[in-house]
């Protein structure tokens, strides 16, 4: 019976970092070494940004269910 190796392909780090202004960077880097940096924000207001059309107790979650689906 011959074993299987383990499996290859991309492989991504990601680390947070807080910035000096109190903002938080989500970082991720390739096993290349590429990086690739992307600024964290409020969840809901990015929905909202990016089409949702959420009323009354709609939660974050399916907020972007919904705009995922889309």
């Amino acid at each position: 019976m011959a074993t299987k190796g383990k499996r290859k392909g991309l492989g991504l780090d990601i680390r947070m970092f807080d910035g000096k202004e109190g903002e938080s960077y989500i970082v991720f880097k390739t096993t290349k070494g590429s990086y690739h940096v992307f600024k964290e924000v409020e969840a809901k207001q990015a929905a909202l940004q990016c089409g949702s059309n959420a009323e009354g107790n709609t939660n974050t979650r399916q907020m972007w269910g919904t705009l995922w689906k889309q």
